[in-house]
């Protein structure tokens, strides 16, 4: 990140970083998006969710690896460390990561002015949100709405103010756009024929309780094969002893290391 990102990331809530990833990875993490879609439309028609499965799939990471090394490739280039140094001022875990689709003229819940977190944390750093684009973001397909400033703002802005007043997040496939968590925002409508593919990924502090409980969703024997890093970042060394045998372990064993959490 470089100090203009930075700046903008702490005064108006938001910034984007150009051309982070490359075309090879948009490519490999479309064909992961096309699966995890069909499998999360499967998993809500056979629970009868209430969730509008029309490009939305929450809480993909288990669904494919190549979201697991797409996780290492933003530690190669860099962006995680950046977010610890200048943001966090600490280590941090997933909270999550997901996918999603601004399809045409079929808004989902993302369209409703809202914040990504349930309580307004003021000025501490609690939560970040990482949208990585996959496609152009333009007015015409619903780039993303962001109200600069409103990060220091507890109290919902009316639709009114919040449209008039918010910035467009226009960026090409490729750009991430980073944004404090207690920004509101709010997905625009899709007026053209193609869709509007994007991967939603926040970090917190980790303390905070995860979207998933990813260790488990992944399983010990999948997990092993990881780095020590993402361990750390999908919140394996952040876990909760479930009884007291857990708890009273050597601190080898422990389930959350204070000095890896």
């Amino acid at each position: 990140m470089e100090n203009k990102d930075i700046q903008e990331l702490h005064e108006k809530g938001f910034c984007i970083l150009e051309n982070k990833i490359n075309d090879n990875w948009i490519q490999k993490l479309k064909e992961s998006l096309d699966k995890s879609f069909e499998i999360h439309k499967q998993v809500q028609i056979k629970h009868n969710s209430e969730i509008d499965s029309e490009g939305v799939a929450l809480n993909v990471l288990a669904d494919d690896d190549t979201y697991i090394k797409f996780l290492s490739e933003l530690i190669r280039v860099g962006l995680l460390n950046d977010l610890k140094d200048h943001f966090f001022k600490s280590n941090f875990i997933l909270n999550s990561f997901s996918a999603l689709n601004n399809m045409t003229s079929k808004p989902n819940f993302s369209a409703i002015v809202h914040r990504d977190i349930r309580f307004f944390p003021g000025d501490f750093p609690m939560m970040i949100n990482v949208l990585v684009f996959l496609d152009d973001f333009t007015e015409e397909n619903g780039a993303t709405y962001l109200l600069p400033y409103s990060h220091k703002i507890e109290e919902k802005p009316s639709d009114e103010y919040f449209f008039k007043n918010a910035s467009r997040a226009i960026g090409k496939k490729g750009d991430i756009l980073l944004f404090n968590s207690s920004v509101w925002h709010a997905s625009g409508l899709n007026k053209t024929q193609n869709n509007r593919r994007a991967i939603p990924i926040t970090f917190t502090k980790s303390f905070m309780k995860q979207l998933m409980d990813y260790p488990m969703a992944l399983g010990d024997e999948r997990i092993e094969k990881y780095s020590e890093e993402i361990k750390q970042l999908i919140g394996y060394y952040s876990r909760v002893p479930a009884n007291l045998d857990e708890w009273y372990q050597p601190y080898e064993n422990r389930f959350y290391k204070k000095n890896q959490d």
